[in-house]
């Protein structure tokens, strides 16, 4: 059996979630969903609906954690018995997360190869369509993401082998502090660019002309990655909480607050900067890569800066995977009712094995579509974009119709210091909640058809 975790202190909880949402979904996804989707609007969007989704959907994942003090798959058996339909919220959370670290994986590989490039060669003295180059030379050999995913995974994986105390949490309040400093940084210094103004200007106007169902479902699901629900691992995380020193409603905006602050840090750091030297906005998920190395290129000492700065970066995406991981682990372990390091060995390679696809969809997939969608794309769609959302609607109505929201109010505030949960939440979880996600879920998925 595995012997009952829990966090070492409140503020380890809160750099630990944060850095587990932050991640490479503020710093990678969000800049370029937001520069595929519109600019401002896109802002606009994951803004609003970071409030009125992510907020209530968090905090009542966080509190159904600690109430039953287990997993997502176990503590949904404990709330509404194990042959329950409402457990499938544990599982459907679990085949999200397994999937988005197939995936997500491979980014933090590419990220490891240009710190790594950025240490043994001078790339800010490359143009643009050099280091354009260099991005579509690594995205075409399977053998280099093959390696660089492979040594990222590991990676993970030995820090998981410590336990959440020793591995998350020890990690997490060391970098992420760091995070926050050097992206502030980078952002001040993408603002004071030749012609940031411009970048500034289409990052925060609405243009309205450019709201479509395919923009609400993108914001939707970029709000629930920045937040990080309906994965099982809030539910693992709120499991490690001790009843009566833990603040949820307090924590919870903390951490989507956090989340979002990080996303708009990324943006000022990247989009002026990109306006500066008249780069594409739509570079998609090469963006980070294409254009930081050019920020970089005007400053003294810029290729260590450079190195420096996606080093952070592979920490913010390596705190998602930990976070992603533990869930997965811990959820499957406790579930199966195997030891966590026995559930660990063989998780593994079984992540290895399913992130070929997003590996190779760049060479031998290459031509290999699903839906109009190639292999990465698809994988991130049905996580992001299906299974998350899927989710997150059965926790909604679970919270607020099963549990009941009455006594998930009261259990939720236990412990609070700031503010207690309201019940007039209630009816916005009954009606507005469920009637926002299914309709841009709909709406979404008829747009990719």
């Amino acid at each position: 059996m595995n012997e009952k975790e829990s966090w070492g202190s409140s503020i380890g909880f809160l750099l630990s979630s944060i850095g587990y949402a932050v991640g490479l979904g503020a710093i990678w996804r969000f800049p370029y969903m937001i520069g595929t989707s519109g600019g401002g609007i896109f802002l606009l969007l994951c803004a609003v609906l970071s409030i009125v989704i992510a907020v209530p959907l968090l905090l009542c994942e966080l509190t159904l954690g600690r109430s039953t003090g287990s997993t997502a798959v176990v503590g949904m058996r404990q709330l509404a018995g194990r042959g329950s339909p409402w457990v499938m919220f544990g599982w459907f959370g679990v085949t999200a997360a397994f999937i988005m670290i197939s995936y997500y994986v491979t980014i933090v590989g590419d990220v490891l190869f240009y710190v790594f490039k950025g240490l043994s060669t001078d790339i800010t003295a490359y143009s643009t369509d050099e280091l354009v180059g260099i991005y579509g030379q690594l995205q075409n050999s399977a053998a280099t993401k093959l390696f660089w995913t492979a040594l990222a995974l590991t990676l993970s994986a030995a820090i998981l082998w410590r336990g959440v105390q020793k591995g998350i949490e020890a990690a997490s309040k060391v970098l992420l502090p760091m995070l926050f400093v050097f992206l502030f940084a980078m952002a001040v210094r993408g603002c004071s660019m030749p012609g940031a103004g411009a970048g500034i200007k289409w990052l925060f106007t609405a243009d309205f002309s450019k709201l479509t169902a395919g923009t609400f479902m993108s914001a939707l699901s970029q709000v629930f990655f920045l937040a990080g629900v309906a994965l099982s691992t809030a539910f693992a995380f709120g499991s490690y909480l001790d009843r009566d020193k833990s603040d949820i409603p307090f924590s919870t905006v903390v951490i989507v607050l956090s989340n979002f602050v990080v996303a708009i840090l990324a943006g000022l750091a990247i989009f002026p900067a990109l306006f500066s030297y008249g780069m594409d906005p739509k570079a998609g998920a090469g963006l980070v890569f294409m254009t930081m190395p050019v920020v970089f290129g005007d400053m003294a000492g810029g290729r260590w800066w450079m190195a420096l700065f996606f080093f952070l970066v592979l920490i913010a995406g390596m705190t998602s995977i930990l976070g992603l991981f533990e869930g997965v682990n811990s959820t499957l372990a406790e579930a199966i009712g195997v030891p966590k390091k026995k559930m660990l060995l063989i998780l593994t390679p079984l992540l290895a094995l399913c992130s070929l696809p997003a590996i190779l969809a760049g060479t031998v997939l290459k031509d290999v579509t699903i839906f109009g969608m190639d292999c990465f794309t698809f994988m991130d769609f049905l996580a992001v974009g299906l299974l998350v959302p899927i989710g997150a609607l059965v926790l909604d109505i679970y919270s607020a119709y099963k549990y009941p929201f009455s006594r998930l109010a009261a259990e939720g505030s236990q412990g609070a210091k700031h503010f207690r949960i309201p019940l007039w939440l209630s009816p916005w979880l009954k009606f507005g909640v469920p009637a926002v996600t299914i309709a841009v879920l709909i709406a979404g998925v008829m747009s990719y058809l």
